[in-house]
């Protein structure tokens, strides 16, 4: 179950998304199925579908970081709240 932490950042995130250029729908895409990929993965249990839901999240954080340095902001402390939460 995700924390409200986890929640927080996943609207916060949600909300940067929604305030990117619309000049970058590829990129605005890519980050919206990031979100519902988290998501989804949350209610699994197993260790794999979390594994492989990292790496996703390590890849949109390559790709968006010297494009949209506030939304991988968010990407970051993401991925430091689901470590923290052991996944």
């Amino acid at each position: 179950m995700p924390t409200k932490r986890l929640q927080a950042l996943l609207q916060q995130l949600q909300e940067e998304i929604a305030q990117l250029d619309e000049s970058s729908p590829d990129e605005k895409q890519r980050l919206e199925q990031l979100v519902n990929d988290i998501e989804s993965t949350l209610g699994q249990e197993t260790a794999e579908q979390h594994a492989t839901m990292l790496d996703g999240v390590r890849a949109k954080l390559i790709e968006t970081e010297s494009d949209h340095p506030t939304a991988s902001g968010v990407v970051r402390r993401l991925m430091q709240t689901l470590g923290d939460m052991g996944i």
